[in-house]
């Protein structure tokens, strides 16, 4: 078996086995020549670990038996703006009348974008106790 593709299975680089060392250089000086061992001093290294405890979690709320009399709410979030495919949603809420007629639909836009909170229809949703939300993007 050829010694790079067995490597590779196995998750390592054949460049790792070739012995040569590698030397960063601090950002702003030159370079002393190709292959320099010359170290001007540690380098600093991003940690890419979570620095913070993480937030806490809150567990999902139990699926409905059956959709069944439900209201549902079909929220897009305008990723992409406002004018992006929101003609998906009123697919979405014309084949619940189709197929669930029983099953209210309320098909509404968040206020501003994706990256902001809409207290608004938060509360429209804690104050109807809506059954159930499909929040996301169309398109």
């Amino acid at each position: 078996m050829d010694r790079r593709k067995l490597l590779a299975l196995l998750g390592t680089s054949p460049a790792l086995l070739t012995g040569t060392s590698v030397h960063a250089e601090p950002v702003g000086k030159p370079s002393e020549g190709v292959g320099s061992s010359t170290s001007a001093g540690p380098i600093t290294v991003m940690n890419p670990g979570i620095a913070n405890k993480p937030s806490e979690r809150f567990p999902l709320v139990p699926r409905l038996n059956s959709l069944e009399g439900k209201t549902i709410y079909l929220v897009d979030i305008q990723w992409g703006g406002p004018d992006a495919a929101y003609s998906v949603w009123e697919e979405v809420q014309a084949w619940f009348n189709q197929n669930m007629p029983s099953v209210k639909t309320v098909l509404r836009r968040t206020t501003d974008n994706m990256f902001s909170d809409d207290p608004g229809l938060r509360k429209e949703l804690t104050d109807k106790k809506v059954d159930a939300a499909i929040v996301g993007i169309a398109g």
